[in-house]
């Protein structure tokens, strides 16, 4: 396990975001993504993280969780994949992972 308890690695580097709008004219962002996991059977979630002291209107805030495999598994480095789709309003230019400590510029599909 690294020394900040996440067993995946992931970095800016690794993910996009980009947005869209629905036939109602809601504008969605999908957020994907590829982890270095330390073993296979990791399952990953993008969720919304709690609101920031001081709401940037143009920011996005996710957290990126890991639900760890059961039973013992072999130690290989796996890529694991992540997406999730998020409403956002017409300001948003980029996605926060806030407990990685790195963001995604939105870029239009």
């Amino acid at each position: 396990m690294s020394a900040n308890d996440f067993a995946c690695e992931a970095g800016a580097q690794d993910f996009t975001a980009t947005d869209y709008r629905d036939g109602k004219g809601k504008r969605w962002v999908t957020v994907k993504g590829t982890c270095s996991c330390q073993t296979p059977g990791f399952t990953l979630k993008l969720k919304l993280a709690s609101p920031p002291l001081v709401k940037i209107p143009e920011e996005l805030h996710l957290d990126l969780i890991e639900d760890r495999p059961h039973g013992s598994v072999t130690q290989v480095i796996t890529p694991t994949s992540v997406e999730g789709k998020f409403e956002i309003t017409d300001v948003v230019e980029r996605v926060v992972i806030r407990n990685r400590d790195f963001s995604v510029v939105i870029k239009e599909r």
